[in-house]
């Protein structure tokens, strides 16, 4: 074989070992890691305002089981069903008695919104980024890429081509 060959030989097994071995530890910090509110998929999420919360909530009665900041993902939908005799508002979102409004969870971010159906009258929102396989295989690439370097040049190092072999091929012209 001629060093060239034997070269990119080298350089394309180190190139596989690099990648399969980022790509194994990227999905193995991955799992053991995720967080169950981050999702790929979006998703339709319904609170319900039930009859008699303008009542309680003006009586600073704790009416609904929300908890202060509710976590979503980029384009969940939040539906928000009132079934109450009053109209309600949750941020931008007005909701009259008796029927829904639809809040389209766009952007990631922290948000805080006015809410008539909480005490505290505010609601806390935190929208994450939707969690896809583009963003898997770049994590991969990260780690798989920079270690395919380092493994082919440590190859060399280690198991490097004998002047023998070399001197032998140029002797020969390459061929064997």
């Amino acid at each position: 074989m001629n060093m060239t060959k034997a070269v990119l030989l080298r350089i394309g097994i180190s190139l596989i070992i690099g990648v399969v071995g980022g790509w194994l530890i990227s999905e193995t910090s991955y799992q053991s890691m995720k967080d169950p509110n981050r999702r790929d998929e979006a998703r339709q999420i319904e609170i319900v305002i039930p009859e008699g919360t303008a009542e309680r909530v003006a009586a600073g009665e704790e009416n609904l089981s929300l908890p202060e900041t509710m976590t979503f993902v980029e384009g969940d939908l939040l539906i928000v069903r009132n079934q109450d005799t009053v109209s309600h508002q949750l941020g931008p979102v007005w909701v009259p008695a008796q029927s829904s409004g639809v809040l389209e969870l766009i952007t990631a971010n922290n948000y805080s919104y006015a809410c008539s159906f909480q005490v505290d009258q505010v609601m806390g929102i935190q929208v994450l980024p939707r969690l896809t396989l583009g963003m898997r295989v770049t994590g991969a690439l990260m780690i798989g890429l920079p270690s395919w370097v380092m493994i082919a040049l440590y190859s060399f190092l280690i198991f490097p081509i004998k002047k023998q072999q070399a001197v032998q091929s140029a002797q020969t012209g390459g061929t064997e």
